[in-house]
């Protein structure tokens, strides 16, 4: 394609051309990262004669993902840009246990358990057990050791529970969500022929967003050992060490890799140069960190930053700079955002808009429709029509027929007595009329029926079908139903046009490792409210900050660096204006309005 290499800036092209073996690119917020990965992409194919099946792209969130393969199939055609593998590492799992996991005993029809879920699983295991730990404990254990039985004799009741938990998991033909890659590796080190054909395949292997991988993927990458490594990502915007992701990877990249190529894109196109220099500013008060600074090419107005009475009148001045940045600049509310470090910061201001009557957005998972008491049961029946060895879900849709607590316990001895799963166990019960579980597995049928009768086999669907057949009255004509039912069917089109699975399997995968960014993907005219942590990756024409105090903003118990980074985050977000605002004065602990400060990082934007 001729335009291929049009508008890139010398930094850029090295990207995109560079015959180098392996690359890093240190990408700066709003350098056209994702411009150079998908054109370097295109370049490969086109120029360089390598097929996109022999290409693995991964992200860490599928909008990501699904931006970067929609801009490789405009640029190389529908038919190759197809059937490029662009997604997360979770997706890149999933399809590597979906293929090969019947080598460790996992059918392909495998369910997987999100926090919820495990939490449900372990406060069980804590009880069978005789309660001589806590769920804290547990949790604990699981999330800082993969191998529980390595730390057996110095955490014995926690290890013993998770060990347990890994059983029930397999019982349940489950994988656990944080698990996924780790199974995956263990798959490889068990089974090398496995490994080594994806070896042979992925010739060349890219990551977006390299600073935010954690050990388990970045051994998943040493394992693949590809000739061909190219990632990019940007240190200053590490902001995930809390749950895992280990900064050290990207700033010791060019160490562990000799004589790779570095790339520095500095070019800032998104934001001005107040927006840039503030940013700048801030960041160059961390110490472990590459050398980069970010250069602007449009000029804007001055960054402002506000202190208010308390968190109360902060949220209405909000309301009132949101009304007239909207009325007198004309800036679309879809295009202006309110950043909070925390939720419950957000809940404040979410009042604040809502007195004024200010159409917004949550993007958060608590406002799910997923989540509704309408929609759950029915994604529930869908996990256990496709899992029928999946316990929990089935314990779940049990409840929509008033099974009583004395009757479970009697299926589940049944099922623990004869080794078997709930499911088998209530077979022996089908000619039973008079048995309690009869009207469950009289229900099971007539879906089973329907889905056969009229060949369902896409997600929306399957869920329409639940709707009508099993959803409580109550629940029949909710609102959630057909939001849930609208996102599903979006979801349907989205994977379709880009040429990936759609089933209903391939959806219930989707719903345990998406991003609180999907909400997105329905865009509405509305201001967005969201958590700074929320909004990477995402830009806005207007940007406000809101509760920027000291121990909020930097957090207390965060780390500095990490603090930092994410506050450069939230003001790299903004294109045009940059709003910053904090209260004077908060509640203490007796519920007494004390003076708080603001945060050391306002003084660190000016010097």
């Amino acid at each position: 394609m001729n335009n291929l290499l049009d508008g890139l800036n010398e930094n850029q092209l090295r990207a995109v051309t560079s015959t180098a073996p392996v690359i890093l690119t240190l990408a700066g917020a709003g350098s056209g990262k994702t411009t150079v990965l998908t054109r370097r992409i295109a370049n490969l194919h086109l120029n360089q004669r390598v097929g996109t099946t022999n290409m693995l792209a991964l992200t860490f969130t599928r909008l990501a993902g699904k931006e970067m393969k929609e801009r490789v199939i405009r640029l190389i055609g529908e038919e190759e840009g197809k059937k490029l593998f662009c997604n997360t590492f979770h997706a890149f799992a999933v399809s590597v246990l979906r293929r090969w996991g019947h080598k460790l005993g996992i059918e392909e029809n495998f369910t997987i358990y999100d926090q919820e879920d495990r939490e449900e699983i372990l406060q069980r295991i804590i009880k069978d057990f005789g309660s001589r730990t806590t769920l804290k404990k547990v949790l604990d254990r699981h999330e800082k050791c993969g191998d529980y039985r390595k730390e057996e004799i110095l955490y014995p009741e926690e290890c013993k529970v998770l060990v347990e938990y890994g059983y029930r998991c397999k019982q349940n033909n489950a994988v656990d969500l944080d698990r996924l890659i780790d199974v995956v590796i263990r798959l490889w080190e068990l089974h090398p022929d496995v490994l080594n054909e994806y070896r042979q395949t992925f010739t060349h292997v890219f990551v977006d967003e390299f600073q935010d991988t954690n050990a388990e993927q970045a051994y998943m990458l040493d394992l693949l050992k590809a000739p061909n490594l190219y990632v990019v990502g940007d240190d200053f915007q590490a902001i995930y060490g809390w749950r895992g992701a280990n900064v050290n990877f990207i700033l010791d990249f060019a160490v562990h890799n000799p004589g790779c190529e570095v790339i520095k894109l500095e070019e800032n196109y998104r934001s001005t140069d107040q927006i840039v220099a503030a940013a700048n500013r801030l960041i160059k008060h961390n110490i472990r960190q590459t050398e980069k600074t970010l250069i602007a090419h449009k000029n804007g107005v001055e960054v402002q930053i506000e202190s208010y009475q308390d968190s109360n009148v902060e949220a209405a001045a909000i309301a009132r700079l949101i009304t007239k940045v909207n009325g007198e600049c004309g800036v679309p509310l879809q295009q202006i955002v309110v950043l909070a470090r925390t939720n419950n910061q957000v809940d404040t201001i979410l009042r604040g808009l809502q007195q004024r009557a200010i159409p917004f957005q949550r993007i958060a998972g608590r406002e799910d429709s997923f989540d509704s008491p309408a929609v759950r049961p029915l994604l529930q029946w869908m996990y256990f029509l496709y899992n029928r060895r999946d316990n929990t879900a089935l314990k779940k849709c049990l409840r929509l027929f008033d099974i009583r607590l004395l009757q479970m316990n009697e299926l589940e001895f049944h099922a623990l007595t004869n080794d078997v799963s709930l499911w088998d166990a209530m077979q022996t019960y089908r000619d039973d009329p008079n048995h309690f579980s009869h009207s469950f597995l009289e229900a099971v049928a007539a879906v089973d029926r329907k889905l056969e009768s009229d060949a369902i086999y896409l997600p929306a669907d399957c869920f329409v079908a639940l709707n009508n057949l099993i959803n409580p009255k109550r629940y029949y004509d909710s609102p959630d139903i057909e939001q849930a039912r609208n996102s599903i069917s979006k979801w349907e089109e989205s994977k379709n046009e880009l040429g990936e699975n759609h089933s209903i399997q391939a959806f219930l995968k989707f719903l345990r490792y998406r991003d609180v960014q999907e909400k997105l993907v329905e865009e509405k005219e509305a201001v967005k409210l969201m958590t700074v942590h929320a909004s990477k990756g995402l830009e806005f024409d207007t940007v406000i900050v809101a509760g920027m105090n000291q121990n909020v903003f930097p957090s207390k118990r965060g780390d500095m660096e990490e603090e930092r980074r994410l506050f450069y985050v939230a003001v790299t977000r903004a294109k045009n204006r940059l709003f910053i605002t904090w209260p004077e004065r908060a509640q203490d602990w007796r519920g007494s309005m004390m003076p708080v400060p603001p945060s050391q990082f306002l003084s660190e934007l000016a010097s």
